[in-house]
């Protein structure tokens, strides 16, 4: 079960405000930038001719992350986890809020390109900026059960679920891990505890229908799955 949900938070104004030139007054660039991520959500080739546009008027730094977000969007994921990479490493460590937020989507980029390697790396390095954030922990799970180091994974999970108690994600990701190193009745409780907090959450109900399968009840696994169909036919978990 591949994560999802990406990060496409944007530059804040304050930033804007120290990086750009004085000779580039003329463009509002706070205008630019909230149009341009605006077109990534949902025209991401048109926001890619724009941005591009902008950076060649001085559009910078916040004119590259618009670029590297339409490509992550258009699913060239190598290019734009390349590029992001990049952005990152030309900020630097002095605005770590930002950086935070490009190496998160950075890693990933790197993940949904199939490089769960330099996920992991980038991952690592935003848990050394803010190791206190559950949803970085579950990232970096995820990328190590694309690894296969589930004891690892697990490890990683406790730790969101530590900071987090009721993210539902977590618990399901730590029900699919116990589940891949056969600890199936631990994982059945990590279902459950999900369905206490979202009693209709389709990634639960898919995983509670493996697990069904499993052990033998198909007509409970088939159960469970026809109702993913019938809560969220246009979801992942549905698919």
């Amino acid at each position: 079960m591949r994560r999802g949900r990406l990060s496409l938070a944007g530059i804040s104004l304050a930033f804007l405000v120290t990086i750009f030139p004085a000779t580039a007054a003329e463009i509002d660039h706070q205008q630019e930038y909230e149009a341009c991520m605006a077109l990534t959500r949902e025209r991401p080739e048109e926001a890619y001719s724009s941005g591009l546009a902008w950076y060649k008027q001085g559009g910078g730094i916040p004119a590259r992350h618009c670029l590297a977000v339409a490509l992550l969007q258009l699913h060239q994921y190598d290019e734009a986890a390349a590029r992001l990479e990049r952005l990152a490493t030309d900020l630097g460590t002095a605005r770590t809020a930002l950086l935070g937020g490009i190496l998160m989507q950075a890693g990933q980029a790197w993940y949904l390109a199939g490089r769960p390697d330099k996920a992991f790396n980038l991952q690592s390095k935003l848990l050394d900026l803010a190791p206190g954030d559950p949803d970085l922990w579950v990232d970096r799970a995820v990328t190590l059960m694309e690894l296969e180091k589930y004891d690892a994974a697990l490890a990683d999970l406790d730790e969101a679920i530590g900071r987090n108690p009721d993210l539902a994600e977590a618990h399901i990701y730590r029900a699919v891990t116990l589940r891949q190193l056969d600890r199936l009745e631990d994982a059945a409780r990590e279902v459950d505890i999900v369905l206490e907090l979202a009693p209709f959450n389709p990634d639960a109900l898919l995983e509670r229908g493996i697990l069904r399968q499993y052990q033998g009840d198909l007509g409970g696994a088939r159960g469970d799955w026809l109702q993913v169909i019938k809560l969220a036919p246009n979801s992942r978990a549905a698919s």
